[in-house]
């Protein structure tokens, strides 16, 4: 189970900075008149996004180790490659309960009292994340596969 823990989640607190700026402006998006500007939005989003990959960065950075065998025996580490990262299987997991929990919600929302702006912004970040998260384990792969090639 060590696989899905949120233990594997390194600097959450830069992810909830993320999370705060995403939600805090989508909020306020909703809840303003439809006439407004969505510069607002725009570089909330944006913001958000970029904080997202920053921690996307710093999280994989703090899972890559060096390969123990490429210190070891010198025939063996030319065949090796030199960093060796963690499994990412977590991030799925929770990318899945994070689209899961977000589409639930959306559905809820679907009975007009139930759908208030607080709970539709829940919904979208959850959602959003989630794929956030679907994405950043496929980008996990790619730089596995990339620093695995010599």
């Amino acid at each position: 189970m060590k696989r899905f823990s949120i233990q594997q989640i390194q600097h959450k607190w830069i992810l909830a900075i993320s999370v705060v700026i995403f939600f805090s402006t989508y909020l306020i998006d909703l809840m303003s008149p439809r006439e407004k500007p969505v510069s607002l939005f725009i570089i909330g989003c944006v913001l958000a996004t970029l904080v997202a990959a920053v921690w996307a960065i710093v999280n994989y950075i703090s899972h890559l180790q060096v390969n123990p065998l490429y210190k070891t025996d010198n025939e063996v580490s030319n065949r090796q490659p030199i960093f060796q990262s963690e499994q990412h299987q977590y991030l799925c997991f929770w990318g899945g309960i994070g689209i899961l929990v977000g589409v639930i919600i959306f559905i809820f929302c679907l009975h007009p009292s139930f759908r208030l702006p607080i709970v539709v912004d829940i919904g979208a970040t959850l959602t959003a994340y989630g794929a956030g998260f679907y994405l950043t384990f496929f980008m996990y792969l790619l730089l596995d596969w990339l620093l695995g090639q010599k």
